[in-house]
C-alpha cells in the first residue's frame, strides 16, 4: 500500500500578471490501483487550466479502468494509443463546452498508477517522474524540453503520439515515486547532470512514514503544502505542482 501527496500552487509571475495557475494534480484508489496524476497547462494556450484538470482526471480514472490491459498489452505503441486517444477525447469535450479549440487547452501529462508487484508510468512533455529504487534515487523520465527549454510537447500537439513515454515495471525494491512539473523541477531537478536534489528521498521518506491518526494526517500534509508554498514557489516565477506515492513503511 502506497501512500499519497499531492499539491499545485499558483505561481508568483501569475499572481503578478493576474493570470491564472495552470498546474493541476489529481489522485485516485479504486479496483485495487493507485494512480497519482499531473498536468502542467501551456501558458501559450488561452484554457490550458481546464485542459490540465480535465487530463488529470481522465487520466486517472483511464490508468485505475485499463491497468491490467495497459500492463499485459506487449505492444506499447498500442498502450500509448489508447491512453492518448482517451485523453483527447476527454479534451473534445471540454472544448465543446468551453467553446474554445482542443489546441487551447495544451498541457503536459505525467502519471504514476500501481498494483500489486507492478507499476505503470506515462509522460507527455516537460517535468520529471523519478523513484527510489534499491535505495538509490533514480529519474525514470526526463523532460523533452532539455535541448530547448522554453519548447515540450503537449498532449495536444501533432506529435504527441511520438513523443509520450510509457514505462512498465516491477515494485520490487521500490520506496515510492515523486512527480513534479517544470516549476518544481527548478529547484529538485538539475537539467545539466539530469539527476534529481537528494531531498526528493526526503520528501518520499516522509510520506511513506505511516499517520496513525486522521489528525496527524492533516498536520503532516499542511506541512508539505506549506514548503511547496513558500521554498518551491520562490525559486521560480512558474506553477509548482508535486505528486508522491511512497511505499507504506
Amino acid at each position: 500500500m502506497f501512500n499519497e501527496f499531492h499539491h499545485q500552487v499558483r505561481g508568483r509571475g501569475h499572481e503578478q500578471n493576474g493570470t491564472r495557475g495552470q498546474d493541476r494534480t489529481a489522485y485516485l484508489s479504486r479496483h485495487g490501483v493507485q494512480v497519482l496524476c499531473l498536468a502542467d497547462g501551456a501558458g501559450s494556450a488561452e484554457y490550458s487550466e481546464f485542459g490540465a484538470q480535465a487530463v488529470v482526471e481522465e487520466g486517472c480514472a483511464l490508468l485505475a479502468e485499463r491497468f491490467p490491459d495497459l500492463i499485459a498489452s506487449t505492444g506499447a505503441e498500442e498502450a500509448r494509443q489508447l491512453i492518448l486517444e482517451r485523453l483527447l477525447i476527454r479534451l473534445a469535450g471540454v472544448a465543446d463546452k468551453q467553446g474554445c479549440s482542443v489546441p487551447e487547452l495544451a498541457s503536459t501529462f505525467l502519471a504514476v498508477a500501481v498494483s500489486g508487484d507492478r507499476f505503470i508510468a506515462v509522460h507527455v512533455g516537460d517535468g520529471v517522474i523519478g523513484y527510489v529504487k534499491q535505495d538509490r534515487l533514480q529519474v525514470v523520465s526526463t523532460p523533452d524540453n532539455e535541448e530547448f527549454a522554453n519548447q515540450t510537447t503537449f498532449v495536444t500537439s501533432p506529435s504527441a503520439l511520438a513523443s509520450i513515454r510509457l514505462y512498465r515495471g516491477k515494485l520490487d525494491d521500490v520506496a515510492g515515486f515523486i512527480t513534479m512539473s517544470d516549476g518544481t523541477s527548478e529547484s529538485l531537478y538539475d537539467f545539466r547532470s539530469k539527476t534529481l536534489a537528494p531531498a526528493c528521498v526526503k520528501l518520499i521518506e516522509a510520506v511513506g512514514k505511516p499517520r496513525r491518526a486522521q489528525s496527524k494526517s492533516s498536520k503532516y500534509k499542511k506541512r508539505l503544502r506549506k514548503l511547496v508554498d513558500t521554498r518551491l514557489r520562490s525559486a521560480t516565477k512558474d506553477d509548482c505542482s508535486i505528486g508522491i506515492l511512497a511505499l507504506r513503511t
